[in-house]
């Protein structure tokens, strides 16, 4: 059998059905009356070496893919472990819940609305029924419809894969489902102690259980939590979780106790940069592969109608704002006016010196006024929308940009805009040709070190020159800018981002 490359569409799928069948093949082997092909032999002499959870947490700053990577695979399934795990996490969070026959399952939530096909709670279903009709669907709707529909796991399944290979905080979410877990890693998986990192509500009565039994803990806490709550508790937790909308001055001084600090759940540098300022040791992120790998991608991201990793909406694990794809090549975010997706996976290659080749189309033109865009020369990944202050990160946030404005009359335009300000500075503008319903203008954005270039190339070619050096960053947006009809929202390709010549 062969290893599929990253690079190559749905790796992370391809990766997750060769390990299946490496399991089928092991398994195989079990029925051979030689004892040397058995499981069970292998496991007696080469028992496997658990990820050591001391050398995990000895590094200054450390990260946990949240519900092994949410923000990028179809949470809580074999593809989202096996995706993250494959690309380098050393680390997953793994929830659970407990089906009517008392099987846990990997489930963030009590019910199956949210994430599957399937309705009502999860303990509800017998195992059987679960297996049988009922799939993890959340990707399609969040992470673009590629994603094909995932089985639920049990844990027993995860853990079979997983432990002994990585750090798994393990966290039963429902009453039913902690004597069953406790059961489960004491009894068939021995020193899980060393790798598994017992976790839950600040609050739950199972910590001295864990403690008692060797586990290291991990308590997390609500943004209005107080000393004195934590003080209360604080005997059995071993490390402390915070929300990332918990304020500075609560964050630090939880920091100020002591103990590990783990932030969840973390999408953007932004994030990243915040905590890490506040002295948070943990990520917990929901963009593993975003935030831990230097991505450098060229493709468009409609060809797998997958969004690739770093394309996010305004808000956090809401399908409301996540890309849309039009099944004919196009991305989109459904909601305006002044939304915009990050194209952080498609970040420039440099501060400057680089070119953003992309298309844009309104399916029924706007009134001429209207106008939508993109923004660029972003220091970092902080939400951007039109018409907005831009400040919610404080000093994170970026400090300002450019961003095009190209009206449906046919006037393309160049802005700046700085942060804490809702309105630009007009750089320089054109008439072009007017825009046709539902056809592509194509256009280039050039960042020179000294110079901001926008043109238009599918007609004339037109050009705006800007000689301004205020601002230059990697980051930019697709921006929906003042259009608010659903039917009029822009629809973009992304060609390219390259270096220039």
């Amino acid at each position: 059998m062969q290893v599929p490359s990253r690079g190559q569409p749905n790796w992370d799928q391809a990766l997750n059905a060769v390990l299946v069948e490496l399991d089928q093949d092991i398994t195989g082997h079990e029925v051979l009356a030689d004892a040397h092909g058995l499981r069970s032999w292998a496991d007696s002499r080469f028992a496997r070496q658990p990820a050591s959870l001391d050398a995990f947490l000895a590094d200054s700053e450390f990260w946990i893919a949240h519900r092994g990577s949410g923000g990028e695979f179809p949470e809580h399934t074999m593809a989202a472990y096996s995706g993250v795990t494959a690309a380098g996490a050393r680390a997953i969070e793994v929830s659970v819940q407990t089906t009517a026959d008392g099987v846990p399952v990997c489930m963030h939530d009590a019910t199956l609305d949210r994430t599957t096909n399937a309705t009502g709670p999860v303990a509800s279903y017998t195992y059987a029924q679960l297996r049988e009709t009922v799939q993890v669907t959340v990707g399609s709707g969040l992470l673009g419809p590629g994603w094909t529909p995932q089985p639920i796991p049990t844990l027993r399944e995860v853990l079979d894969r997983f432990w002994g290979k990585v750090v798994i905080f393990l966290e039963p979410k429902s009453n039913a489902s902690v004597p069953l877990v406790q059961d489960l890693i004491t009894t068939h998986y021995p020193d899980s102690a060393r790798s598994i990192v017992w976790k839950g509500y600040y609050l739950s009565n199972s910590f001295a259980w864990a403690r008692s039994n060797g586990f290291r803990t991990w308590g997390y806490v609500d943004a209005a939590t107080t000393d004195a709550q934590m003080d209360a508790v604080d005997a059995n937790i071993d490390m402390w979780g915070v929300p990332v909308a918990m304020t500075d001055a609560r964050m630090a001084a939880v920091v100020a106790r002591g103990k590990p600090v783990i932030c969840w759940e973390v999408h953007r540098t932004v994030d990243y940069q915040r905590l890490n300022s506040l002295g948070v040791r943990g990520m917990m992120a929901a963009q593993w592969i975003y935030l831990n790998q230097t991505l450098a991608l060229t493709s468009a991201p409609s060809v797998a109608e997958i969004a690739p990793p770093g394309t996010l909406g305004v808000a956090r694990y809401d399908p409301v704002y996540a890309p849309k794809f039009d099944g004919a090549g196009g991305l989109y975010v459904n909601v305006g006016p002044n939304q915009s997706l990050l194209m952080g996976g498609h970040r420039a290659p440099a501060d400057s010196g680089y070119r953003i080749s992309w298309r844009m189309k309104w399916p029924v033109l706007p009134t001429s006024t209207l106008h939508s865009g993109i923004a660029f020369c972003r220091q970092t990944d902080d939400v951007y929308q039109f018409s907005n202050a831009n400040d919610d990160d404080g000093d994170f946030s970026s400090p300002g940009g450019y961003h095009v404005v190209m009206r449906a009359g046919g006037d393309m335009q160049l802005y700046s805009h700085v942060k804490g300000s809702t309105t630009g500075t007009q750089l320089g503008t054109v008439t072009t040709d007017a825009p046709v319903a539902d056809t592509y203008m194509t256009f280039e954005t050039d960042v020179t070190p000294t110079q901001v270039i926008l043109r238009r190339t599918d007609v004339g070619p037109y050009a705006v020159t800007a000689d301004n050096t205020t601002y230059r960053g990697r980051y930019w947006h697709l921006s929906t800018g003042s259009v608010a009809t659903a039917a009029q929202l822009p629809h973009f390709e992304i060609t390219d981002v390259e270096l220039l010549p």
